[in-house]
């Protein structure tokens, strides 16, 4: 019995486990290898620049200031960068990109299409349902996997190019691409054929159908449309959905080139580049709109981008999904300042709580099935954008969007988590007048203490009018009528801006005034600073945030605004405290802390008896352990803080006195080890100690039965 509890105990020791964490486990983007997208400065001297890096142009973009560059074979991607970069001609230069289609996990079933009724479709049918024919409809550029051009209810609603001779094969139009009778396809091998070849989905063509499936053909479903000009522009191919960032811009080019007046994005990037930055800006040059998925995997895009939706621009829709019931849905991103509204995107694929379309699987034997993801919001306001615009067809892109932000249904699931904080209202936004619509406000977080804003939009008027935050009205520096520059005075507090107290608006927040204070701001090593965070707004923080000078941010177990630290060894540091709101925002504020030698030079301690003793010793490098164990365990409670402040009272005397008697540096070691393995090994010692009394107990009971 005896031998078995001994081995028990010795086998705890030893297979106790050390885990630790992968600090590394970065999420990389994917990019075609040897390419890069670049933009020079002077274009004049593009060839120049490509040929000094020993590369090629593959395309010069036409309407995008963009090349396309073919790099050397001995040359990788990771190599280019820097050497494009630190090039004096080159404004930016990235690699080309994978792009993946928006969509969630399937959950097969069969639904109906209660998106409609939800954003008031039958309703605008009343009013409006497009154009007497097609012809006279505009062209919406569905930038996708593709159409399945033969589909029933899309085939009457398809764009043609009229200046192609379909199956000639001839570039009758000199656009240089062949046959491009209903579109075209980029990264494909077929440039004039943008048949949809996603078998998981049909994407492109799931899309298509909520933006124009005819409606009122006793076929299938109807889209938002009964009649438009459905311009098929694929760049994601297969299954997956994949494509690459530089077929995507291909793609915008084209459709801006060809007449589209709308392109419809449901697909997402996450880098932020500067080439999407530069199609969105060559679409609003145009005067094109384009609308964007906010993405699926449940993000803030206030903090953490999504592209193109992520883009700011007057031409540029973001949108977030809605459920059957008003909600949004888990999977959906958001951005109370950079997604505009939500629309119908459901959840579960396959299943009646998601958005029911066309699509052309099992070789078209399925025509229709459900869908869900912010990919099916996207068509959504698309469709409601081309119906709206077909109805006014003197608006600019700006003014749609407008009327589409100021026609919303107010949800409560999306007051905190788009700008408009409502959903897409078809018959409101056909009924909306040209009201003012704030569509970006830099910056969005204003300083208690005021500040210079400045305002874009659209129908702000000519002449200047009010603007306001809530009940506080700003000073105006300039205005017109799609941007303000104006002046938030002191104390202004946050809620909606408004110009000329109508039409959709723009949150704005307030960030409270921080103070941040410490005990002492010098002194010599140890030195114990006590912190204070103060919020003088009367603002509530969610997370709080220390870094004590050693440049990393860290949420310490049971403190908040208030934090004591220990600085051990000479220098200057700069702490920094961060504070955190729910809303996303947060405020920073730091203050220098300088340390001096230590008051005894003695034998490695200074003021800290324990780190004399334990100098030049075995005991010396559990020293920075225990001053671990000081900042995460004792400084985090007061009785904890209280201990600490009373050993820096004793230790400095201490310490000079056993620096000069060795004798006693040795008894201080003897006395400190069991103290060092209770603190760092506290569960081995509990089992030790249970493993020595079972272990007794056969002997007690051995003399027991002698006596």
């Amino acid at each position: 019995m005896r031998s078995f509890l001994t081995v028990l105990c010795v086998s705890l020791f030893v297979f106790i486990p050390v885990v630790y964490g992968d600090p590394f486990n970065v999420d990389t983007s994917a990019y075609k290898e040897g390419e890069l997208i670049v933009r020079f400065k002077d274009v004049t001297k593009s060839a120049k620049s490509v040929t000094a890096h020993k590369s090629s142009i593959l395309k010069k973009f036409k309407r995008i200031p963009l090349h396309h560059v073919k790099l050397n074979s001995s040359m990788s991607v990771k190599e280019a960068l820097p050497a494009y970069r630190n090039d004096p001609n080159v404004l930016y230069a990235e690699p080309n990109y994978i792009v993946r289609k928006s969509v969630v996990p399937n959950d097969p079933s069969f639904g109906s299409q209660w998106n409609l009724p939800l954003i008031s479709t039958p309703a605008a049918w009343n009013l409006y349902t497009g154009p007497g024919v097609v012809a006279d409809s505009l062209i919406v550029a569905v930038l996708d996997t593709g159409i399945a051009y033969t589909h029933p209810d899309l085939a009457p609603n398809l764009w043609i190019n009229h200046g192609e001779i379909c199956g000639n094969g001839i570039d009758d139009d000199n656009n240089g691409i062949v046959d491009d009778c209903f579109g075209a396809n980029f990264g494909g091998t077929t440039p004039g054929n943008p048949w949809d070849d996603d078998t998981a989905d049909s994407h492109g063509t799931h899309v298509s159908g909520i933006i124009g499936a005819a409606g009122n053909n006793n076929t299938g479903v109807s889209g938002i449309n009964w009649r438009v000009r459905l311009m098929a522009v694929k760049f994601l191919h297969g299954p997956d959905g994949l494509g690459e960032l530089v077929d995507a811009l291909s793609g915008v080019e084209y459709a801006i080139s060809m007449g589209a007046k709308i392109i419809n994005m449901s697909f997402e990037v996450n880098e932020d580049t500067g080439s999407l930055r530069d199609a969105v800006a060559a679409a609003e040059k145009a005067g094109v709109l384009i609308v964007t998925a906010a993405g699926n995997t449940g993000k803030n895009l206030d903090t953490t981008g999504v592209f193109p939706a992520s883009v700011r621009s007057p031409v540029n829709i973001a949108v977030a999904a809605a459920t059957i019931s008003d909600g949004l849905p888990y999977y959906s991103d958001y951005g109370r300042h950079t997604v505009e509204l939500a629309a119908p995107g459901g959840i579960a694929t396959g299943s009646a709580n998601a958005i029911l379309s066309t699509v052309w699987l099992n070789e078209g034997s399925i025509l229709y099935r459900t869908t869900a993801g912010t990919s099916t919001a996207v068509p959504h306001v698309t469709g409601a954008a081309a119906l709206l615009w077909n109805l006014f067809p003197s608006l600019t892109a700006a003014q749609v969007k407008a009327r589409i932000l100021n026609g919303v249904d107010h949800v409560p699931a999306f007051a905190d988590s788009t700008i408009t904080g409502g959903r897409l209202n078809l018959e409101k936004a056909l009924l909306v007048r040209d009201l003012p619509a704030v569509f970006d406000v830099s910056p969005y977080q204003v300083d208690v203490n005021g500040g210079t804003i400045t305002v874009k939009g659209v129908n702000f008027g000519a002449l200047p009018g009010s603007i306001a935050i809530g009940e506080t009205v700003l000073s105006v520096k300039s205005w017109s009528d799609t941007q303000i520059i104006a002046i938030a005075p002191q104390n202004t507090s946050g809620g909606i801006l408004l110009v000329n107290g109508q039409g959709s608006g723009f949150p704005v927040t307030v960030l409270p005034y921080l103070v941040l204070s410490a005990t002492a701001t010098s002194g010599i090593a140890p030195l114990a600073v006590e912190f204070n965070a103060e919020i003088r707004s009367g603002a509530s923080m969610t997370t709080y945030e220390w870094d004590f000078g050693d440049g990393v941010f860290r949420v310490i177990e049971g403190v908040t605004s208030k934090a004591t630290h220990v600085f051990d060894a000479e220098g200057t540091y700069n702490v920094k405290f961060k504070g955190t709101y729910s809303n996303g925002t947060s405020c920073l504020e730091s203050l220098t802390i300088t340390v001096t030698g230590p008051s005894s030079s003695g034998s490695g301690g200074g003021g800290c008896f324990i780190a004399t003793a334990a100098y030049g010793s075995y005991l010396h490098p559990k020293v920075q352990f225990l001053r671990n164990f000081r900042d995460r365990h004792l400084l985090t409670n007061p009785p904890g803080r209280m201990f600490v402040e009373l050993y820096y009272r004793v230790s400095p005397p201490v310490a000079d006195f056993i620096a000069k008697h060795e004798t006693l540096r040795i008894l201080s070691r003897w006395l400190l080890t069991p103290l060092l393995l209770v603190i760092q090994y506290p569960v081995m010692v509990v089992i030790a100690a249970i493993c020595t009394a079972v272990a007794g107990i056969p002997l007690l009971y051995r003399r027991k039965i002698l006596l």
